[in-house]
């Protein structure tokens, strides 16, 4: 059975990493695929913690970029890499045992280009946590209703090494969104198709801190704004809707105002409160990263 199995490359970028990273290889390790037949490709972006010395005492292939960017470091590890099957994931995900095997399961379809599996949001604990994991935007249900979909999530996909070499690696001048841009490349420039096997179960960690979440959205709305100026005929933006956008935000920042003050007088419960908050945030980090980005690619 062994004999039948692809050598299959999982790539793991990481950035000051430290808190994640062991428990992420761990669980790679430990999945039940054998050793002999999969490489990890652990491709460090400049970390400044501990990282460095943490993924050098796994049996991994480390190897550092500084080209700041996570495109940059996914790229180094496609071009570095020997799989003909090459799997993707991010340092602050657990795998589920049988991630890889239920991940490669699909490639037996030689129309089968790319594989998806479904990603599960990590057990929260701040409420920064709570609030992604009730969104639960990882999920590929939510994916399907986007805007932006179809698309996958860099997180949980694999994909044949021909699909590269067909469309090219992932574009390293988005901040954010290049998942999205490779996603519509793969669709538009290939013939193959994508799978999806919800057994092929990863686990996300989410931002845990207010000031990782709202970093983390600026990011998201240059990406944005990188997707509207690339596919303009695709996805339209005018100053009326930018206009209704930031209105958008007044509003949330109103909602949650409303209901902090609710929750000191009429005992309203917290997780509304969090959620009204959090919903504003976001809003206010993408549209600041969306107006960054449009401005600074004008100039």
């Amino acid at each position: 059975m062994n004999n039948e199995l692809p050598f299959i490359s999982i790539i793991i970028p990481v950035l000051n990493g430290e808190r994640t990273i062991r428990a992420c290889l761990n669980s790679i390790l430990h999945s039940d695929y054998p050793g002999e037949k999969r490489e990890i490709v652990v491709i460090d972006n400049g970390s400044t913690d501990r990282t460095a010395e943490i993924v050098k005492t796994f049996p991994v292939q480390y190897l550092l970029e500084a080209r700041r960017g996570v495109s940059y470091a996914r790229n180094r590890g496609i071009e570095a890499s020997r799989g003909g099957i090459l799997a993707f994931t991010d340092s602050d995900c657990v795998v589920s045992r049988r991630w890889l095997p239920e991940i490669v399961q699909g490639f037996g379809d030689e129309k089968i280009g790319g594989m998806e599996g479904e990603t599960v949001d990590y057990p929260p604990v701040t409420p920064a946590e709570h609030y992604m994991a009730r969104r639960r935007s990882y999920s590929r249900k939510a994916r399907l209703v986007s805007p932006f979909s179809p698309y996958v999530i860099t997180a949980n996909v694999a994909f044949r090494r021909e699909v590269f070499d067909k469309i090219g690696v992932f574009d390293p001048r988005f901040p954010s969104g290049e998942d999205v841009d490779f996603s519509w490349r793969f669709f538009q420039e290939t013939n193959f198709e994508l799978g999806y096997n919800p057994r092929a179960i990863i686990f996300h960690r989410h931002r845990s801190t207010v000031e990782g979440f709202f970093s983390q959205h600026v990011r998201v709305g240059r990406g944005i704004a990188m997707l509207h100026g690339k596919y303009s005929s695709r996805l339209p933006w005018s100053w009326r809707q930018e206009l209704r956008a930031w209105g958008s935000v007044a509003v949330f920042a109103w909602m949650a105002c409303r209901a902090a003050i609710r929750h000191q007088s009429l005992n309203y419960k917290r997780a509304d409160v969090y959620d009204y908050y959090f919903t504003f945030l976001r809003k206010l980090a993408v549209r600041i990263g969306f107006v960054y980005e449009t401005l600074r690619v004008s100039q």
